[in-house]
């Protein structure tokens, strides 16, 4: 991990002014729709507008929400989410991985002694400062101990909630390094935190452990988890089912495949963009320059021979 890390910082510092106009980037930039819930039955709530879509789970203690929105949202949504499950205020904060986006809500929630459970890389990332980010506008500075996560595992976990065994799981490597599902099988619904957007093109960190490699390998877990009827909540965008995964899996494949030919050819960035990896898919996801870059770059560390 350590080696691994320090490879990402060296690597991500020879492209620090690089700019990446990924869709979350425009969370961060612009103002997001007026915060909506949408009852999904069973004591959930799907909830928009927040920076990044939210899941709330009500019980009798109160709600649990997978994911927080950005900093300038949690306000309204720490009013809205509870409300929408008929529960009176937050029980229980699950982070999908540490981008602004899902902790937006950790400070404040921390402060009311509310638990935060994470995957540890989660944690490692928020417990720090991290200057070299080429898709974010400005530094990231260390959360503060109370906005950190209380509870982190490695591998696989499991919460009771809200008459709920939600199965939580690490999807390994994949949009960042810290990635996890949560999925709830009474009301078979999957939160597949930002691996997932039905919106448009992810944003593919791959400068905290992200790579198009690892994106296939957790669209192949999260495939193994969903049936035919399960509701998978993405970072961002309307919800979708298996069917989209699926396709959506096989879109990430084909791109990575041709990104490691062009790799191995001896092209740079810029040249493997010029060679269309993914220019069938842009009618549907649009231009796809800024995620074939980070994509391409991801592959320095799994492909890259040993100095």
């Amino acid at each position: 991990m350590t080696t691994r890390r320090g490879f990402l910082e060296a690597a991500a510092a020879s492209c620090a002014g690089a700019a990446l106009a990924g869709l979350p980037l425009g969370a961060l930039q612009a103002k997001e729709p007026k915060l909506a819930a949408q009852d999904l039955g069973g004591g959930l709530a799907f909830i928009t507008g927040a920076g990044a879509n939210v899941l709330a789970l009500g019980s009798p203690d109160g709600a649990l929400l997978c994911d927080g929105g950005t900093r300038e949202h949690a306000k309204a949504l720490l009013q809205l989410a509870p409300r929408a499950v008929g529960a009176k205020r937050v029980h229980t904060l699950v982070n999908t991985h540490w981008h602004p986006q899902q902790t937006g809500c950790n400070e404040a929630l921390g402060k009311q002694g509310v638990p935060i459970i994470a995957h540890e890389n989660t944690r490692l990332w928020l417990a720090r400062k991290y200057t070299i980010v080429d898709w974010a506008p400005k530094p990231f500075l260390a959360l503060p101990k109370v906005a950190q996560p209380t509870k982190t595992f490695y591998t696989t976990d499991k919460l009771e909630f809200g008459g709920e065994t939600i199965a939580l799981g690490h999807l390994g490597q994949a949009h960042t390094d810290g990635d996890l599902y949560a999925y709830l099988p009474k009301a078979n619904v999957l939160v597949a935190g930002g691996v997932v957007s039905s919106a448009g093109w992810p944003l593919l960190d791959w400068q905290t452990g992200g790579w198009i490699g690892g994106l296939v390998g957790a669209y192949d877990r999260l495939l193994k988890i969903a049936n035919d009827g399960t509701k998978v909540i993405p970072a961002d965008g309307p919800i979708v089912g298996r069917k989209e995964l699926q396709a959506h899996r096989d879109m990430y494949f084909q791109i990575f495949d041709r990104l490691v030919k062009q790799l191995v050819k001896g092209m740079g960035p810029e040249e493997a963009y010029q060679s269309g990896p993914a220019r069938e898919y842009e009618a549907r996801w649009g231009d796809s320059h800024a995620f074939v870059i980070a994509a391409f770059k991801s592959l320095w560390g799994h492909y890259a021979p040993d100095a």
